[in-house]
């Protein structure tokens, strides 16, 4: 039996690598359906989906610093410091905005000034704690990318 047919060629990794890209979109999907079913439908409460919900989001935000490590395309010096403020800024929104209406009309808590501001603190942090590192991450892939070169 010969050895080779069981390693795949180029063309056959892509497909699977495809494959494994989809079905890991799905999967993440599928899970953000079945936290917000069992959050907003059936109303349980948190801690019966807290454990799906904190492994799907650990693991977008695993993936999204592998990819921009592994790729290593993304260069600092490329990236204008106006874009990296307003995709900080579009992420902070984002945040704030989903966590006020989940709060005001989902869990039915009164949202006031020191609530908002005090979230709003700590969505600034944990979003910039993120950029932060995924920026880091992508330098440390863009060196490795560079070196490789050289």
């Amino acid at each position: 039996m010969n050895k080779k047919s069981f390693k795949p060629d180029e063309r056959e990794m892509n497909v699977f690598r495809k494959i494994c890209t989809t079905m890991y979109i799905i999967t993440i999907y599928a899970l953000m359906g079945i936290v917000s079913y069992r959050q907003f439908v059936l109303g349980q409460p948190h801690q019966q989906w807290d454990d799906i919900a904190m492994l799907m989001i650990i693991n977008v935000i695993v993936v999204i610093g592998a990819l921009l490590y592994a790729s290593g395309s993304i260069s600092l010096k490329k990236i204008k410091l106006r874009n990296l403020i307003v995709g900080y800024i579009g992420f902070v929104t984002i945040g704030f905005t989903f966590t006020l209406i989940k709060y005001a009309f989902f869990d039915g808590t009164h949202i006031d000034l020191a609530f908002a501001l005090d979230t709003l603190k700590i969505i600034l942090l944990v979003s910039g704690i993120l950029i932060l590192v995924w920026i880091f991450l992508a330098y440390l892939g863009n060196k490795k990318i560079e070196k490789r070169i050289k």
